[in-house]
């Protein structure tokens, strides 16, 4: 089913409406009267609905049901990544985190970044709305403002790893985490000093020279794929059967 996005959804909905881009949107993937589509909020909900009218204009839905984070990641996962000079590359890592199931992004002021604040805001935002609805997600992901390494460090309550050349093999944890990848210049003395005198887990990803917005998918990828698999139907029975022994 196709995706449509509207903030104002909550659990109590009972017919939507819709005008604009979503409109034009439904009428290039010829949407009829009578078919089902999914509506998120980005905050969590996601209902399954009836096109029940729709013309050049504006389309209106009838909600079936409203489901809350369905597929979500078991964990939340955070990406903080180094400011990259050219907008194309944020615009992508943020576009391919928003599909993988990443809940936050944390733009981060390091001392070898070439800019230090986050560009075209309005339009990484509907990068990542457009990502949302691909991947048909109930959540949106939040952009904090720029910070520095220090400052995540002192407020994160998650599990901090860094992607680093002289890491060891991933080993992803079972609890909230927060990949942290560098600028195009790397991290500097002092940033991995910190990282390392704050005992951050260091994860190589295969030895090679990466660009930031590759090191952060790799990463995400490899978290993403081992909860997964925890998820899957399968293992849920498997540890069904193992509890009842």
């Amino acid at each position: 089913m196709e995706c449509l996005y509207l903030p104002q959804l909550d659990q109590n909905a009972t017919e939507l409406r819709f005008d604009g881009d979503q409109v034009r949107h439904l009428r290039v993937l010829r949407i009829r009267p009578g078919q089902h589509v999914y509506v998120s909020n980005g905050q969590g909900l996601r209902a399954i609905a009836t096109v029940v009218a729709l013309d050049r204009t504006s389309a209106r839905v009838v909600v079936e049901s409203v489901e809350k984070e369905p597929g979500e990641l078991p964990h939340s996962l955070t990406v903080a990544f180094g400011l990259l000079s050219a907008h194309d590359r944020i615009e992508w890592l943020a576009e391919k985190c928003t599909e993988l199931g990443v809940q936050r992004l944390v733009p981060l002021r390091t001392q070898y970044a070439q800019v230090s604040h986050l560009p075209r805001r309005e339009r990484l935002v509907a990068k990542m709305i457009a990502a949302l609805k691909q991947s048909q997600r109930s959540v949106l992901p939040c952009i904090d403002e720029p910070t520095t390494i220090e400052e995540l460090l002192q407020r994160t309550d998650t599990i901090p790893i860094v992607c680093a050349p002289d890491g060891k093999a991933p080993s992803v944890p079972s609890d909230n985490c927060t990949i942290i990848v560098g600028p195009e210049g790397g991290f500097s003395n002092s940033e991995r000093a910190l990282l390392k005198e704050r005992s951050v887990e260091h994860w190589s990803l295969g030895g090679l020279r990466l660009r930031s917005e590759t090191a952060a998918i790799a990463a995400v990828s490899l978290v993403v794929a081992s909860w997964r698999s925890y998820m899957s139907p399968r293992n849920e029975r498997m540890r069904d059967r193992t509890r009842g022994m």
